[in-house]
């Protein structure tokens, strides 16, 4: 069994949200991706560009009353600054992941074309980024009733997040490597960087977990 308060439960309940949240943007880039050489399914691009704004305002609407209770709870909480470091680590992925949107909504906006290599490894990544997510998640659900088993997921992350790197350096070679305009290049390297940078994120909170859990262990 855990020794987490109820008031940590409450925080893992409102992040596994936001974990569910960057999940399903994750979802609407995969499929933004591989549709976007189409020009017939630009309004559905459109579409899933805007349920990933939304998702984001619901995630900043969560983490608001998140960092509420966070403050009202603090002195029930024994990891509070491991807390507020997940809580912020997992809003800056989403970020990103918002600021890929916009980048891909640009990309078919102009119908700029995506040479076919780099968009079946950007695919990869986003996939790997959202078994990521899903890791987390299940981590944090395990920490509040089965804490030893959480470290089998936090492995399996930092084996995820490797392979993202290699992936990342592979991608960034085929784009330099593609005949694309420098517009094209400059935003699939952004969005390369940005899912990257995603993946370090959700490395960096397995090392949080650690701390909680070495300490309800």
């Amino acid at each position: 069994m855990s020794n987490l308060s109820i008031a940590d439960a409450k925080l893992i309940a409102t992040l596994r949200k936001e974990l569910q949240l960057s999940q399903e943007m994750l979802e609407e880039i995969r499929r933004i991706i591989k549709t976007i050489n189409d020009e017939k399914y630009r309004e559905d691009q459109k579409a899933r560009i805007n349920r990933i704004q939304k998702a984001k305002e619901e995630t900043i609407n969560l983490q608001t009353d998140y960092l509420s209770y966070l403050t009202k709870a603090s002195r029930a909480l024994m990891h509070r600054e491991e807390w507020v470091r997940i809580g912020s680590q997992i809003l800056a992925v989403i970020d990103k992941l918002s600021g890929i949107s916009y980048r891909l909504g640009f990309l078919t906006d102009k119908n700029w074309i995506i040479p076919e290599n780099v968009a079946t490894n950007l695919v990869k990544i986003c996939d790997n980024v959202s078994a990521m997510t899903e890791l987390l998640s299940q981590a944090m659900n395990r920490l509040l009733n089965d804490p030893s088993q959480s470290i089998g997921d936090l492995r399996k992350i930092a084996e995820l997040e490797h392979a993202n790197d290699a992936l990342y350096r592979e991608t960034i070679f085929e784009v330099l490597g593609s005949n694309i305009s420098s517009g094209t290049m400059l935003l699939l390297t952004s969005i390369a960087e940005m899912l990257e940078d995603s993946s370090d994120t959700l490395y960096d909170i397995v090392n949080n977990l650690y701390i909680i859990l070495l300490e309800i262990t």
